[in-house]
């Protein structure tokens, strides 16, 4: 997934920082050693949310500066781990992404964020039959997910059918979503589809409707991010040799 939907789900309060970003991975998922001092809690949470920032601006070797030293406040927290995994899918460095994720997994076993992280590399990777499976794995594992989570995870599955040709399943899933939904879910797979056609004017028509109806842009910006990597929408941010072949 890219960095901007690492930034979206943390600001949804889906990860363990701010991702997708923030799914906000709270410090607090991973008790502080007895020793921690208050003043040291305060600087561990400081430096993470400088690092959100410096990940939702693009600054990845800031970001990182600061990750690494909330790492010397409190070594082994795997939101640490999320969120260099993060910043190392958006550097397009999946085996990096994927130790630090599998290191968060450890660490809290049974969490839902590292598992999404890891079943999101597949996407990326336009490993799309292999990413289908485990998001609806984490759907049948987490059965109570928020509807912003579960919604993001349904469209995910969607673009894994279109682009594996099973529009008859991909049909399925849209009735999940209506256009009173509080998210943009139904906005946006109808893009998908239009995309997958190749009617590129009916695609961008369906996401505009999704941004004008809702105003947040971590509201958003998992959907988009889910288009880009899906080829769907251009983006200068991703490398050519690293984008999934059609």
């Amino acid at each position: 997934m890219t960095l901007r939907l690492f930034a979206s789900l943390f600001a949804l309060g889906l990860l363990a920082c701010p991702i997708l970003p923030a799914f906000a991975q709270e410090p607090a998922t991973q008790a502080p050693a007895a020793e921690t001092s208050s003043s040291d809690n305060q600087k561990f949470a400081q430096l993470i949310t400088e690092a959100q920032q410096f990940q939702a601006e693009s600054k990845l070797l800031d970001a990182m500066e600061k990750i690494n030293e909330a790492e010397k406040l409190r070594p082994d927290t795997a939101i640490l781990h999320n969120m260099r995994g993060s910043i190392y899918t958006a550097m397009r460095d999946f085996d990096k992404a994927k130790v630090q994720f599998e290191s968060a997994r450890e660490l809290q076993p049974g969490a839902f964020e590292p598992q999404f992280n890891l079943t999101e590399l597949s996407y990326v990777r336009g490993a799309y039959k292999e990413a289908e499976e485990g998001f609806r794995k984490l759907l049948e594992d987490y059965p109570k997910l928020r509807v912003e989570i579960r919604h993001i995870t349904l469209f995910k599955i969607l673009v894994c059918q279109l682009k594996q040709k099973n529009d008859g399943g991909a049909e399925e899933t849209m009735k999940n979503f209506t256009f009173m939904d509080d998210t943009p879910a139904y906005y946006y797979a109808k893009a998908a589809f239009a995309f997958h056609k190749g009617d590129k004017l009916d695609g961008h028509t369906w996401a505009n409707k999704a941004t004008q109806i809702f105003k947040r842009a971590e509201q958003t910006v998992p959907y988009v991010d889910s288009l880009i990597e899906a080829r769907w929408i251009d983006s200068l941010g991703i490398p050519e040799e690293f984008k999934p072949a059609q």
